[in-house]
């Protein structure tokens, strides 16, 4: 679609066409393209899985200097364009915040918010820190070198271009939690290979965009006024688990799920994806430890 200031919005919508609207929102290196590779899965829980490109990924135009509080004006329009009145929000990673900038900019359309592996403002201190993988603490310290960080990237964007399924082995050796979700199957390893070569379709505009947006939101997760489902994996090769428990105990309306044994991409493994996407229409997760967010 068309947005108002002429950008593209590329979007795809899977699942149950008559089911509950969910806006999903993918992390960083993703796109709208990441989920379990059965449909007839998604479409059984009753969910109409809306899922797009955000700025300079797939199929979705650049958005030079964006913040993340300028997501929920294109979901917005989004939600217009499918005749949405309300609807819930979910996000993985880097696409937690997308999803609660939804949310904030929409507070009486999302009546719910489900977050896999959500990232923290990275202007809190403290909240780097929390960074595991060694790739993403090295564009933490080099983030102000915009050409420097842009390099660093476009390696990345390279090796994808390249051959996308020899990139998902080679995340599968850096990430031993997620070597299995990334290899579990034919279909989840393709899912995985097409995931990554629209997130760098436009080489490394689009995770370069959404680096520079972690920083500064433009909102508070405080001010948030839905409740939210936090759930996490306590084996993440990607961010220290602290870092969704952190964000939960700042949402005012937060319950914290752990994923015994989860890596950061497991949300998509058939029994979480299960779980994750039915939380969307109001279904408890099944493993709940605490609702403060607060704790090691």
């Amino acid at each position: 679609m068309t947005l108002a200031d002429g950008r593209t919005l590329a979007y795809a919508i899977f699942g149950d066409p008559e089911g509950t609207p969910v806006i999903f929102n993918h992390g960083f290196s993703d796109s709208h393209v990441i989920r379990n590779p059965d449909d007839k899965l998604t479409s059984s829980l009753g969910v109409r899985w809306i899922s797009a490109d955000q700025p300079g990924v797939g199929g979705s135009s650049p958005l030079p200097g964006r913040r993340m509080v300028d997501w929920g004006a294109d979901m917005e329009q989004l939600a217009d364009h499918l005749g949405l009145d309300t609807f819930n929000v979910a996000g993985h990673s880097g696409g937690g915040p997308h999803a609660l900038s939804i949310a904030h900019h929409l507070p009486d359309r999302i009546n719910k918010v489900v977050l896999a592996s959500p990232v923290a403002p990275f202007d809190v201190p403290g909240v780097t820190k929390m960074l595991v993988m060694r790739d993403l603490k090295m564009l933490v310290l080099i983030r102000h070198c915009h050409l420097l960080l842009r390099w660093a990237m476009q390696f990345d964007a390279t090796t994808v271009e390249k051959d996308p399924a020899a990139y998902v082995e080679a995340a599968g050796n850096e990430l031993p939690a997620d070597a299995s979700t990334f290899l579990r199957s034919k279909e989840q390893t393709a899912m995985f290979a097409e995931n990554f070569r629209l997130g760098f379709l436009q080489h490394e505009e689009g995770i370069y965009e959404m680096t520079l947006a972690l920083w500064n939101w433009g909102f508070k997760p405080q001010e948030l006024k839905q409740a939210t489902d936090v759930c996490y994996g306590d084996a993440d090769d990607v961010i220290s688990p602290r870092m969704p428990r952190y964000l939960a105990g700042e949402l005012p309306h937060a319950t914290l799920y752990r994923w015994q044994g989860s890596g950061h991409y497991g949300f998509v493994d058939r029994d979480r994806w299960t779980e994750f996407v039915s939380a969307t229409k109001g279904c408890r997760v099944d493993r709940r430890t605490s609702s403060s967010g607060r704790g090691d």
